[in-house]
């Protein structure tokens, strides 16, 4: 295995971790209406965000960056789409966090799940239409 091929499994790996902290995300979050004591859920949300879910992004947006740099694709409609969600989903993670951390605070319910499960659940199909570009190459 050459280290390019090294590189882009080491990118796809996170992208599939990334992608599956945000969907236990969105059942933590989706959960929230079935439990009266929604404390352990808001702490599961906030610690899957903290623990997988950035550190995910981190290494797919570096070994991303990095195979890009070494692999010398030039300018192509999938790479600035999958570019473009990753750029975007920091600053949904971000968002994410924020909220699932006054999740924490406020463990009682009320908007902070909904707006949770609706942040992972537009993120996830992010990823999915940026897995599904990056994999066929579509637009070239």
């Amino acid at each position: 295995m050459s280290s390019a091929d090294l590189e882009l499994f080491v990118h796809v790996l996170a992208a599939i971790v990334l992608f599956g902290a945000m969907g236990a995300i969105a059942v933590i979050s989706l959960s929230a209406g079935k439990v009266a004591d929604q404390s352990l859920l808001a702490r599961a949300s906030l610690g899957t965000l903290l623990a997988a879910a950035v550190p995910a992004w981190v290494v797919m947006f570096v070994f991303g960056s990095w195979t890009k740099s070494t692999e010398h694709y030039g300018k192509t409609g999938w790479l600035s789409l999958g570019s473009g969600v990753a750029g975007a989903g920091i600053a949904i993670l971000l968002v994410s966090a924020a909220v699932a951390y006054w999740w924490t605070r406020k463990p009682a319910g009320g908007w902070q799940p909904v707006a949770l499960s609706t942040l992972s659940a537009v993120y996830i199909v992010a990823l999915a239409v940026a897995w599904w570009a990056m994999s066929a190459k579509v637009p070239s």
